[in-house]
This record gives C-alpha cells, sequence and structure tokens, in this order.
C-alpha cells in the first residue's frame, strides 16, 4: 500500500523559472525517495535593488512514504 505525502515548498533562481523549479527538484531528490508530482501554485519575480532579477516558484510536492515495516535499518 502506497503512502503519500505533500509539502509545499519554494524555489528561486536568478536564471529563469525553470532554474527556480529545478532547484526545487534537485534538493527534493537528494533528501527524499519516491517523488511524484510537482503542481506550481505560484510564480514570483522579484527586481533587487541591484536590478537583478530573482525568480522564484512555490510548488506542492509530492513523494511516497515508505512504511516502517520496509525501512532498512
Amino acid at each position: 500500500m502506497r503512502q503519500t505525502k505533500t509539502t509545499e515548498l519554494i524555489g528561486t533562481s536568478t536564471e529563469s523559472f525553470e532554474g527556480a523549479l529545478q532547484a526545487v527538484l534537485r534538493r527534493a531528490n537528494h533528501t527524499l525517495r519516491g517523488v511524484r508530482s510537482l503542481d506550481v501554485l505560484a510564480k514570483e519575480l522579484d527586481v533587487g535593488d541591484d536590478g537583478m532579477l530573482r525568480y522564484r516558484v512555490r510548488v506542492l510536492l509530492r513523494f511516497d512514504v515508505t512504511p516502517p515495516d520496509n525501512l532498512h535499518w
């Protein structure tokens, strides 16, 4: 039986919205197994005092949770 958890994350990039999304996915794959989907909730573009653009995405990340009887000790 698969159990799925959902969490909200924010990713940022100075390159693009896609870069911000890839940052979220890269970080999630570093710490989680079974990432199932990313749903984009919002996109924001900030202009810093220095004129630099900062792309930000807010996403819902869905991933599988390993049942306790399947954990490796």
